[in-house]
């Protein structure tokens, strides 16, 4: 009986294994890939922060940007699953957003390629920005900013928002630049930051 057991667990430990590295590779299975997504191909991917520049304040670039397919919503858009991760100097995350980028393609009465970039970070904040595909470029802009939708601790912060615009331009295939312009209630911010793909 505690053998069939023992070996009961580690076939469903074995399993768990397999799904989740499946899982994990089919993130950026291209192959997988629906239609709607088509205008953002090749932005999916794990993408790490190289450098910044310009003033920063209350948002800083997230250190890693994981923009994925799967898990693909069982309900409603087709949309990219985003990820901000955000490190200390000793490389633990201390922040990370978590969000979708649904994306609405052109039509015969409206040309443009529209998306959406909606995510809620783990310091309390949601933040819905829209916004279209031009070629390379994706610029969002705020539609609305939500102050502490859950009571987390603040660090000292209470983040106000204002004005808030985000632009991504991919250089090439392996690089991609973004680029923020934000007025806040304490500061008014501006950077960009280059990123390079570490895995797709």
């Amino acid at each position: 009986m505690i053998r069939r057991l023992v070996v009961t667990a580690a076939a469903i430990l074995l399993a768990l294994i397999v799904s989740s590295s499946a899982r994990y590779e089919d993130r950026y299975d291209l192959s997988t890939l629906p239609w709607d997504l088509r205008p953002v191909t090749d932005y999916i991917g794990l993408w790490e922060l190289e450098n910044s520049n310009g003033h920063t304040r209350q948002l800083p670039p997230p250190d890693l940007i994981d923009f994925a397919i799967n898990p693909i919503p069982k309900f409603g858009a087709r949309a990219v699953n985003i990820t901000h991760s955000y490190f200390d100097r000793e490389k633990h995350v201390i922040r990370s957003d978590y969000g979708f980028m649904p994306v609405k393609n052109a039509t015969k009465r409206d040309p443009r390629i529209h998306v959406a970039y909606l995510t809620t970070s783990s310091e309390g904040y949601s933040m819905m920005e829209q916004g279209t595909v031009n070629g390379p470029k994706i610029t969002f802009h705020l539609k609305q900013f939500l102050r502490r939708t859950f009571d987390v601790e603040s660090h000292g912060i209470e983040l106000d928002i204002r004005e808030f615009e985000r632009q991504f331009e991919l250089r090439d295939f392996h690089h991609m630049t973004m680029k923020i312009r934000a007025e806040t209630a304490v500061d008014t911010e501006h950077y960009t930051a280059n990123y390079h793909k570490v895995a797709s």
